[in-house]
């Protein structure tokens, strides 16, 4: 496998933490900025509108146009903004991707340029009223058509139920009721505050020179900066009490079932690559065994997969199907639990997941932005990793540690977007 490049810490004078990758297989220079929140009801909402705010424009650049105009003098650099939620972590990101002037004919400095337009995004902003409300107006209509998609309307409102006690429920851009009764001057003053007290991490992927990068961002991202130490409290929960069977009834034409249980194994943990083969035996791959018995075999549904929220401890099994085929899918897949449970899975199925699993991880490291993100999500949950030390974990599994990890699968909830009844 090629050499995927290892990420270097720095911590600026103000204490940003900076992790810098130089790896000369890239041609752009990929600049990502991220502020760390722990998920709350006060301020989820607030917090996932600055980073749209912020991108509408600065005081130096007063409009997305303006901001658009300097992008395009930097070569075509692209600038984008999200929100993400990993485990009970609201991650709120500003990403710059810029052409390592190396490959051009000019004697430009871009990444100072690039950082320099950063600083402007993040530390300068206009912050309108106009900007504050258009913002808002779209927040709510993206919340409000997640409805729309029922696959994620699905996974969403299982997640809902199954940590309805707990942060997690809370969906990743607030609650239409919060941002409604918001005001400017509020979610201003939440900027204000989590610029100033929250965890910052800079990534930076790209051909550089590790110490220009470091001295470019210690001499222009000054500011009051005093993170509090903590910054995950993300609830791991292993025991279950009883299982919750929720039905809803929606205009739909198939049915969507979710099954979600508790593994007690998140990305710090010593099973955690053994859980990553325990989901791609189960369901991650088409050669696995929700795939193959329960949608071809059996004929039972459209899709069948499981997937992992590995900050958070959580597994879930998806499957689309007809109304009717409700009871003998959900019998067929905890059959299928079972047997993993018992071990109950051959050396191919292990091989070919084994494999998959190492083939995905070569793929991101081709990928600076999948670098990136593999690197972040180590640096969540406080064991980070390079691609390579992640394919060596995945290399010395073996069947009883996968054995042992299901042991502790435990069902949680089952979720069933029915169709609306007829009156």
């Amino acid at each position: 496998m090629k050499e995927a490049g290892v990420f270097n810490y720095y911590q600026s004078d103000n204490e940003l933490d900076l992790y810098i990758c130089k790896n000369p297989k890239f041609k752009t220079n990929l600049i990502q900025l991220v502020i760390l929140s722990q998920l709350d009801e006060e301020s989820v909402s607030s917090n996932a509108l600055i980073p749209f705010i912020l991108y509408r424009g600065s005081k130096n650049y007063p409009s997305s146009r303006a901001f658009k105009i300097e992008l395009d003098e930097l070569y075509g650099a692209e600038l984008s903004v999200s929100v993400l939620k990993r485990g009970e972590i609201q991650l709120l990101n500003f990403s710059l991707e810029i052409v390592n002037e190396k490959y051009l004919a000019t004697d430009e400095l871009l990444l100072s340029k690039g950082l320099a337009l950063l600083k402007e995004l993040v530390l300068n902003p206009l912050f309108s009223e106009d900007f504050f409300q258009q913002e808002k107006d779209f927040i709510i209509k993206e919340i409000r058509s997640i409805i729309n998609d029922k696959y994620y309307y699905s996974l969403n409102r299982c997640f809902q139920e199954m940590c309805a006690d707990e942060p997690f429920s809370l969906y990743k851009l607030g609650r239409i009721e919060d941002h409604q009764r918001l005001t400017r001057e509020e979610v201003y003053e939440q900027y204000q505050k989590i610029i100033r007290n929250n965890r910052i991490l800079f990534f930076v992927v790209g051909d550089v020179d590790e110490k220009l990068v470091y001295e470019e961002i210690n001499s222009k991202f000054i500011f009051n900066h005093q993170p509090q130490s903590e910054f995950n409290n993300t609830i791991v929960k292993k025991e279950v009490g009883e299982i919750k069977e929720i039905e809803e009834n929606l205009n739909v034409e198939q049915g969507k079932m979710v099954l979600g249980f508790r593994t007690g194994i998140t990305r710090k943990d010593e099973l955690y690559y053994p859980l990553l083969m325990y989901n791609g035996i189960l369901g991650s791959f088409p050669h696995s065994k929700l795939f193959q018995n329960v949608r071809e075999k059996e004929s039972l549904a459209y899709y069948a997969s499981s997937s992992l929220e590995s900050t958070k401890g959580l597994l879930l099994i998806t499957a689309g199907i007809d109304f009717t085929a409700y009871g003998r899918t959900r019998e067929i897949i905890l059959q299928e639990v079972e047997k993993m449970r018992l071990g109950d899975f051959t050396v191919e199925e292990f091989d070919w997941t084994q494999k998959s699993l190492i083939n995905s991880f070569e793929n991101t490291a081709d990928n600076n932005r999948g670098l990136l993100a593999h690197y972040l999500l180590g640096v969540v949950n406080k064991k980070e990793e390079t691609i390579r030390e992640s394919i060596e974990g995945l290399s010395r599994v073996k069947k009883e540690d996968i054995i042992r990890v299901a042991e502790n699968i435990k069902l949680d909830t089952i979720y069933f977007l029915n169709k609306k009844v007829e009156n």
